[in-house]
């Protein structure tokens, strides 16, 4: 547990992170639009993060997120439910506040679990890279990673 408190470990696991963020919200949003653009756009995105590595790792990776879909789309269509249940309690005339709150908490909830679903398989994919292969995926993901903050509102 010792190379958790290395810096460039946990810069690593940020920039992984922030990489499978972002190949998770373009599926979720090609899923909530329902246009295939979207979906097409997390492939590319998923694409350009893979391109680094061996042909056989790409699919070691794929493979991996594969594996955890069924999990994720659980999840996504719990949390596209809440969402409808929000949309509907908000058109009410008087909207129940409590019960917002916990659509909006399921939603919190089922955005973590795919989250975390789709880090667990990654990171078990990870594993099974080597060191050099690791390395190009984080110089890969730092590439993809968003330059800038948050907008003045």
């Amino acid at each position: 547990m010792r190379w958790f408190a290395d810096r460039r470990v946990l810069t690593v696991a940020l920039l992984v992170s922030i990489a499978l963020n972002l190949f998770l919200a373009g599926i979720v949003a090609g899923r909530l639009s329902g246009q295939a653009t979207h979906a097409l756009q997390a492939q590319r995105q998923l694409d350009e993060l893979l391109a680094p590595l061996p042909e056989a790792k790409r699919a070691l990776v794929r493979r991996e997120l594969r594996q955890a879909m069924p999990e994720i789309r659980r999840d996504l269509q719990a949390a596209q439910q809440a969402r409808a249940a929000i949309a509907d309690e908000l058109g009410r005339p008087q909207p129940d506040a409590a019960a917002i709150d916990r659509q909006f908490s399921e939603v919190r909830a089922r955005t973590t679990a795919m989250q975390e679903a789709f880090q667990q398989a990654f990171k078990r994919a990870a594993l099974q890279l080597s060191t050099d292969e690791r390395r190009a995926l984080i110089e890969a993901a730092k590439q993809r990673a968003p330059k800038a903050g948050i907008p003045d509102i």
